[in-house]
């Protein structure tokens, strides 16, 4: 009895991986081919017998991108098909935020996405004396989302459009994100209290327990987090209509890929990048593309 039911939690993993596997279409020689992904190491492999490899950290960040989705998300579909389409194989990995920012930071992986803009003053998290763009070289942009200061409805908060209208509330924001250079700097000066959460799952809960009165957020991936939970349809729609973005936003923030120099051959592995992006915006392509991958997975949940 034990062997088989020892069978049968390896053919229900087995049947789960696979699952997991996403494929990734792309276009070479005026071709569009389909590359299929295999289990690598923690993570996930495309054209793993091309001659440059490069290795990917990123977190689950929905509608982004995220492990669960039905395709990963159109970031992730976008990100293979980039450098699929510049003869790179692709290792990907998720982590939270904060440890893929030290994988990459470090040099242990060669790319880390997605990446708010990043200020020449901005240090290092992991090394002394560094900043973060000394050991990572951005990418040009990609669309994105606002920023906003996000709190309950019906909460009463004197918000003129200026961070110092609400220097006096305890806000909530995730550990290891880069918000605004303003915001970043008066947390980092202690002149705003904060209440560090680990992902924006977390960051909801600390409004809807009231331990903050305000959180710092992309209002659509707060939707998206509440949407990938376990709970019911009329929780998500009640928590969901719970929450309202602040106006004006913070910033609209672009997303970047962010390129380790620790390897060798950086400079070319961003002028890829650079040059597919280029390619795929002048084309118009982009916008569509985004469009079609966000509907496969969220077309039945708005």
């Amino acid at each position: 009895m034990r062997v088989i039911f020892i069978i049968l939690v390896f053919i229900s993993f087995h049947s789960y991986c696979k699952s997991r596997l996403t494929p990734v279409d792309y276009i070479l020689y005026n071709k569009v081919l389909t590359a299929n992904a295999t289990l690598h190491h923690d993570g996930y492999g495309y054209n793993l017998t091309a001659k440059n490899i490069v290795k990917l950290v990123t977190l689950d960040w929905p509608p982004y991108i995220d492990e669960n989705l039905c395709n990963k998300g159109w970031l992730y579909q976008l990100t293979v098909k980039l450098l699929l389409q510049q003869g790179y194989g692709v290792h990907i990995e998720f982590y939270p935020w904060a440890r893929a920012v030290r994988e990459a930071e470090l040099g242990k992986a060669d790319i880390l996405f997605p990446e708010y803009y990043v200020a020449d003053d901005v240090l290092s998290d992991n090394l002394i004396n560094k900043t973060r763009n000394q050991l990572l070289a951005l990418s040009a942009p990609l669309p994105g989302g606002e920023l906003s200061f996000v709190t309950l409805k019906g909460t009463k908060i004197s918000y003129d459009g200026t961070i110092a209208s609400v220097k006096n509330q305890l806000i909530g924001v995730v550990r290891g994100y880069k918000n605004t250079e303003q915001l970043d700097q008066l947390i980092e000066a202690g002149e705003i209290n904060t209440i560090v959460a680990n992902n924006e799952y977390q960051l909801i809960h600390l409004l809807l327990s009231k331990r903050v009165s305000l959180i710092v957020a992309d209002l659509e991936v707060l939707k998206a987090s509440v949407h990938k939970s376990v709970l019911s349809n009329t929780e998500k729609q009640s928590m969901i209509a719970a929450l309202v973005a602040l106006q004006p936003s913070l910033e609209y923030k672009h997303l970047y890929y962010q390129v380790s120099k620790a390897n060798p051959e950086w400079q070319a592995i961003l002028t890829a990048i650079n040059s597919e992006i280029k390619n795929i915006t002048a084309s118009g392509e982009l916008a569509n593309f985004i469009t079609e991958k966000t509907q496969q997975c969220y077309k039945n949940t708005e």
